[in-house]
């Protein structure tokens, strides 16, 4: 039986709709409830049918004047196709031959983020180019008001069987077709924009997501935004290097950041409470009294987060004891001091800038 549905109504068209009208409404609505995308959904496989039933008669200019007429009667693919993948596949220019079709390629484009950026993840806009539908002609790649015809050399099959005798006998094999190159079609009046290809170079602006924990040179993989197929086969992917500029406080290993903390050589004898930064604001660190140059302290949960994990990693801060290069009087007559106290004869070198002022301040031994 004829389906009782209105076929402008399943896929969302008027009833003067263009061809191209028609085309680009069964596109949206083949991708959305293409029973793949819907992992084999009953609901969404028969709404695929219906709207595929739609756009096999209203995009065929006789059927539809049968239809608009009321006269279309039973309908039940008679116009060549074999299922209503065929109806998909014919409507993305996929190739229906049962010829290899060979993927599209992948594209790569760069994105640059900060340090602080890996803490939270990041959102960022991306231009790049890559070859896409022609929009001019939807991908057929025929001029406005003319379509691909089916190929003549292999009378639309994509493939054509070639024949030689050897001494074993007549070998046949399959090839694709050279004039087609296994589409099955061939254009006479070719679209200006794409030169009859169906498919130019496009600017895409995508806005990408980038995880939380993502490391330097590590890629995000975008399935199906590279080039489109040239003989019907499944777009390329795009694969987004992530680049993580250098910090000027810390470096990172894995989940951890390190930090390097100068402290006096009193801090380092007496112990201190000292403020630290952190990579989403500041700790509070005790110094322990005594504490050696090269000691690591631990700040547990302040590194960045693992990827794909809530979990983080810690901050490192490792301990430098400074020594002071430039000394007052008061600090040279103390260091003395404590060095008397630590049963240590100190001599500066006789060539130091330092050893005329011990001799002022103690006199020579």
């Amino acid at each position: 039986m004829r389906s009782t549905a209105d076929y402008y109504e399943v896929l969302g068209v008027s009833r003067d709709a263009s061809a191209s009208d028609i085309k680009r409404a069964y596109r949206q609505l083949a991708r959305k409830y293409h029973p793949d995308v819907n992992g084999g959904s009953a609901e969404a496989t028969e709404r695929f049918k219906k709207i595929s039933e739609a756009y096999a008669v209203l995009s065929d200019p006789q059927k539809r004047r049968r239809y608009d007429a009321g006269g279309l009667g039973d309908f039940a693919f008679d116009g060549g196709f074999s299922s209503f993948f065929d109806i998909f596949n014919q409507a993305f220019g996929f190739n229906m031959s049962g010829a290899r079709s060979s993927p599209g390629r992948d594209r790569e484009a760069h994105i640059t983020i900060e340090l602080e950026e890996v803490l939270i993840g990041s959102e960022r806009t991306l231009d790049y180019e890559r070859i896409g539908l022609c929009e001019t002609c939807d991908g057929s790649g025929a001029a406005a008001g003319s379509t691909p015809v089916p190929c003549s050399f292999c009378a639309g099959h994509g493939q054509v069987r070639q024949r030689r005798e050897t001494l074993l006998g007549t070998m046949t094999t399959v090839i694709t077709c050279p004039e087609c190159k296994g589409t099955g079609q061939v254009v006479k009046d070719p679209c200006e924009d794409c030169a009859g290809r169906g498919v130019k170079s496009i600017a895409e602006q995508l806005e990408v997501r980038i995880p939380a924990g993502i490391r330097d040179g590590q890629h995000l993989e975008l399935r199906g935004m590279g080039d489109v197929s040239l003989d019907g086969g499944p777009p390329g992917n795009l694969y987004v290097r992530i680049s993580v500029t250098e910090h000027p406080t810390f470096t990172r290993h894995g989940d951890h950041l390190y930090m390097p903390l100068d402290v006096t050589i009193s801090q380092a004898a007496l112990g201190d409470m000292v403020t630290v930064k952190t990579i989403d604001g500041e700790h509070e660190l005790t110094i322990s009294p005594g504490i050696q140059s090269g000691t690591e302290l631990r700040i547990k949960g302040k590194g960045l987060p693992s990827l794909g994990s809530n979990r983080r990693g810690d901050q490192v801060v490792s301990v430098r004891v400074k020594t002071p290069t430039e000394l007052s009087d008061r600090q040279l007559q103390l260091l003395r001091e404590l060095a008397i106290e630590d049963g240590v004869d100190i001599t500066p070198p006789a060539d130091s800038s330092i050893f005329e002022r011990v001799k002022r301040l103690f006199g020579t031994r």
